[in-house]
């Protein structure tokens, strides 16, 4: 049976509506709640637990009608849906259960309510609570809600997001974004200019470009095809660039392909003029890095004086470049920009961190032009006799600066990758010797000084000498000679220079050795440059106290041979030798470098009379025929020694030397010639001396050198009478045995 809910007393003016009452339990023992609704007016509507309108009865499940005067309705459930209702106030399911009800209402005076009333209709009782709202998953709404809630969750976490990159993380963001699109580019310094003594570039930088391409981003490249911009990509970016790199489109096409990598070399050294035409091309992620090359304009004739650089970092590897390399490298530059997607700078976006400082020029003492005659000449005589090896010096007499450094075989320091090891540096300085006869010129030096002879004291040469154990000889055999001291320069006796020398103690004789410069390096600082070698007199034993006298046991380099000839024709004041004459500052000044502190090796008077005996070696008795200059007074000596091989550790070969200035009685020039190792003969005035003829015959004609005058000094090479062993002005054996020596 259905409950019919009572009129609303404020809609029909009829009283209170009655109040709400409890149904009593299903059979199953669970209850439902009533709910009391309006009655409507006009046609009622009927649904299940909802009474109809006043006036009509709803027909229960038995066919009866419902009570119209029932105070509440009630919305009956049962165990489950479709329960047949039972009558008011009976148990459901023949079960009867207590239920409670409001009174019904009788006649129009208002129902009584429970707790306070409220209202303009009167008192209601109080408000159940409602029903927990249950949402079917297939509800719009609360999909919709869910929907909008996950949205707003996804969006709080943008908006976190946000607020910690722009608020939070700004800077570091921002320098984060900033580093990944800048680019940083060093500047290479241009090195600083080589010049000779009148200015001559010898070495120079030049600006250069090493070509880098992206190979992710040339497929972007566009050109205007009949005034469409169309992407023509690798395919035209390798054809429009291989004439200017002068490579094949195919090659250029490789490397533009390259997977895996954003920077691929190109080309490297390219001219500037060239880097423009392919910038103008505007060809995506193809950029340019600025560089510098070195270049020798002298190539090979200055190749182991003036070095070489690294081509990596152009830093000095040899030569000048290397001992000047501090002045000449100057400091690189460091730039940052921010570069766009095709690879170039965007404009305004770069900076300067540090300024490019060029190195600083410097100015040598040599002569551009007499170097490379005699660089000629050499290699000319070097390869004539079959030598291993050629050296020529030539030394300004009141300076000792160094004029030429000439060296065979040499090397082009433009084109590395033809160079030789063995070529890289500079014989003059590296390489030393036994300086055979040249030697000699220091122990008659001493000698004279020490007043153990004169030019004309006479000397008793023997075919023999023995000491040490050892049998002395001549390079020719001879019977017994009659010999002035002059004569043993000369004729380059070994026997008659050991009569000599030995009267001279070997303390004394070492002490002159050094001050001509022997065993110590020159104050040129060259790369590699040998200090030669000589023993200390306690040393000067056995065969050694004789040898050395006549130029063997000893090692020197060419240019300190070379500065004892200097100190003779500066009139006995040695000046050390020096090649760099000064460098240019950051302001452009020159400055000179520091000179050399002279120092006098023996009087004036000995280097006179020694040089006027020098003459005598290019005279018609002597052994330097080939170096005589018509119209000139040469003096000069020659030198052959036995070369010892570091490798064999033995002697293997011979140096022939010459070496001599001119002209005798005011000479401004040295020239010192080395041949090693030659396979075409042995005597240094044979071999060296041509060399000298040339070289010294050019700087003759190109200083205007007047000729010379007729010398005031009559020296002889014989004795002009016969000499006497018993007389004791004479040199010979015998004296040496009656003085114990």
């Amino acid at each position: 049976m259905t409950q019919t809910r009572g009129t609303d007393p404020r809609r029909t003016g009829r009283g209170a509506a009655p109040a709400r009452a409890t149904q009593p339990r299903s059979a199953q023992g669970r209850t439902t709640q009533a709910r009391t609704t309006q009655a409507r007016t006009g046609q009622g509507r009927t649904t299940q637990g909802r009474a109809t309108q006043p006036g009509q009865a709803r027909q229960g499940a038995a066919g009866r009608p419902t009570n119209p005067k029932a105070g509440t309705s009630a919305r009956a459930t049962s165990a489950g849906r479709g329960a047949a209702p039972t009558r008011s106030g009976a148990p459901g399911a023949g079960r009867p259960a207590p239920a409670r009800s409001a009174p019904a209402a009788r006649g129009r005076g208002p129902a009584p309510k429970r707790g306070t009333a409220s209202g303009p209709g009167g008192p209601r009782g109080p408000r159940r609570p409602r029903r927990q709202l249950r949402i079917s998953r297939a509800n719009p709404r609360r999909r919709a809600r869910v929907i909008f809630v996950a949205i707003l969750f996804v969006f709080t976490i943008f908006a976190g997001q946000l607020l910690r990159i722009q608020a939070f993380d700004a800077s570091a963001t921002q320098e984060a974004a900033l580093f990944k699109r800048s680019v940083q580019t060093i500047t290479p310094a241009m090195r600083g200019q080589i010049l000779d003594t009148n200015g001559q570039v010898l070495a120079d930088s030049v600006e250069r470009f090493t070509i880098a391409a992206d190979p992710k981003i040339i497929p972007e490249y566009v050109v205007r095809i009949d005034g469409v911009r169309t992407k023509v990509g690798v395919t035209r970016a390798a054809a429009d660039l291989a004439p200017l790199l002068q490579m094949t489109p195919t090659a250029l096409t490789k490397l533009f392909t390259r997977s895996g990598t954003r920077y691929v070399v190109i080309k490297k050294e390219v001219n500037p003029a060239i880097y423009r035409e392919i910038r103008a091309l505007g060809i995506p992620g193809i950029t340019g890095e600025r560089t510098a090359q070195r270049i020798y304009p002298t190539s090979m004739a200055l190749g182991q004086l003036v070095g070489f650089v690294r081509p990596d970092d152009q830093s000095g590897a040899g030569g000048i470049e290397q001992m000047l390399d501090t002045a000449l490298r100057g400091t690189p530059g460091r730039s940052v920009a921010e570069r766009a997607r095709d690879g170039y700078i965007i404009p305004g976006s770069q900076r300067v961190d540090t300024p490019v400082v060029n190195g600083r020029d410097v100015k040598l003492t040599i002569d551009a032009d007499l170097q490379w005659y005699a660089q000629n000449a050499l290699a000319k005589q070097v390869t004539a006799v079959g030598a291993e090896s050629g050296t020529a010096v030539v030394l300004e007499v009141a300076t000792g600066k160094v004029r030429a450094a000439a060296s065979y075989p040499t090397f082009d320091p433009n084109d590395l990758a033809d160079a030789k090891s063995a070529a890289l540096g500079n014989y003059a300085f590296n390489d030393a010797f036994e300086p055979g006869s040249t030697g000699k010129l220091m122990t008659m030096a001493a000698a004279l000084e020490q007043g153990v002879i004169t030019p004309d004291t006479g000397v008793i040469v023997p075919p023999r000498l023995p000491r040490a154990g050892t049998s002395f000889k001549d390079n020719e055999p001879h019977g017994v000679e009659n010999m002035t001291a002059t004569g043993v320069l000369a004729k380059s006796s070994n026997m008659g220079t050991i009569l000599i020398g030995e009267r001279v103690s070997p303390a004394i004789m070492e002490a002159y050795y050094r001050k001509f410069g022997i065993g110590s390096k020159t104050p040129v600082g060259f790369p590699g440059e040998s200090a030669g070698l000589l023993a200390g007199a306690k040393d000067w034993v056995s065969t050694r106290r004789y040898t050395i006298l006549f130029g063997q046991g000893y090692a020197v380099t060419a240019i300190q041979q070379a500065g004892v000839f200097q100190a003779i024709a500066n009139k006995g004041v040695r000046v050390p030798p020096s090649l760099v004459e000064g460098t240019v500052n950051d302001s452009g000044t020159f400055i000179p470098s520091p000179a050399t502190t002279p120092s006098r090796v023996v009087t004036e008077d000995t280097a006179v009379k020694l040089s006027r005996m020098m003459e005598e070696v290019t005279g018609e008795n002597g052994t330097a025929s080939a170096a005589r200059i018509k119209g000139y007074r040469v003096a000069g000596k020659t030198g052959t020694a036995d070369r010892y091989d570091d490798k064999l550790k033995r002697y293997n070969g011979f140096t022939a030397s010459f070496i001599g200035f001119a002209p005798a009685e005011a000479p401004k020039y040295v020239v010192a010639v080395f041949i090693q190792k030659p396979s075409a003969g042995m005597f240094g005035g044979a071999l060296a001396g041509p060399v000298f003829n040339q070289v010294m015959s050019y700087l003759l004609e190109r200083t205007a050198a007047p000729p010379s005058p007729k010398s005031n000094l009559d020296y002889h090479v014989w004795a002009d009478k016969p000499l006497s062993s018993d007389d004791p002005a004479v040199i010979s054996n015998a004296r040496a045995k009656r003085d114990g020596l």
